[in-house]
């Protein structure tokens, strides 16, 4: 099990519920941060002295308020933590369900795990901890169904993201598929257009182009 254990949270009462989890597996040594700035201090500190911190739990957002900050957000603290530290065991603990943003931040750094907070969130930090320590890693149920999709684009091509960025700025499939054949790209005649788009509504359950922009704006994808 995890021995020190260092929780990056500027919501006391979430910080509070976290400890608490980790209180039930034993975890004896644990301490909490509200500002990017201090996890970074403490991070630094654990290390010179000797007693690193095993396991890193973040939130992505954090308020702004009087005090000046340095480090803004989660990400930034997991990029700075991680060059004083490459082998801290990290886990993602926040609402953030962007797909854009979510898929960077696993690829850039490597997260061991992705929480989502909400009901579940108790039972899925118990299950995260346990698989960093079994060296694999965990996304709860809703990001694993994120990246999911993120697979199915992946079997797609750069011709759906172009097509999404035109459909976002108004563009009627008519003027897509005229555009297409201005850059002479493969597959442009209005019916393949069509297609295209259909595909793409059954990929992110849309009913219409409208919501079909949405979604794709809403998970970075756009």
């Amino acid at each position: 099990m995890f021995k020190n254990v260092l929780i990056a949270e500027d919501q006391n009462s979430i910080n509070k519920g976290v400890e608490r989890i980790l209180t039930e597996l034993n975890i004896l040594n644990i301490v909490s941060a509200q500002y990017c700035d201090d996890a970074l201090l403490k991070v630094k500190a654990a290390f010179k002295a000797g007693k690193p911190f095993d396991l890193l739990i973040t939130d992505l957002s954090f308020k702004a308020d009087h005090r000046e900050r340095t480090l803004k957000s989660g990400e930034a603290l997991i990029e700075a933590a991680q060059a004083i530290q490459p082998d801290l065991k990290i886990i993602v603990f926040s609402v953030e369900h962007r797909i854009g943003k979510i898929k960077s931040l696993l690829d850039t750094y490597k997260i061991g795990a992705y929480v989502e907070k909400g009901r579940e969130e108790s039972h899925d930090l118990k299950k995260a901890i346990k698989a960093l320590l079994e060296g694999k890693i965990y996304y709860s149920y809703g990001i694993e169904q994120l990246l999911r999709n993120v697979d199915d684009i992946s079997q797609t091509d750069m011709y759906d993201e172009i097509l999404l960025q035109l459909l976002a700025k108004g563009l009627k499939r008519e003027q897509i598929a005229d555009y297409f054949k201005e850059q002479e790209f493969p597959a442009r005649s209005l019916s393949s257009i069509e297609k295209r788009i259909n595909k793409l509504k059954v990929l992110f359950d849309a009913n219409t182009s409208e919501q079909l922009v949405a979604i794709a704006i809403d998970r970075g994808l756009i």
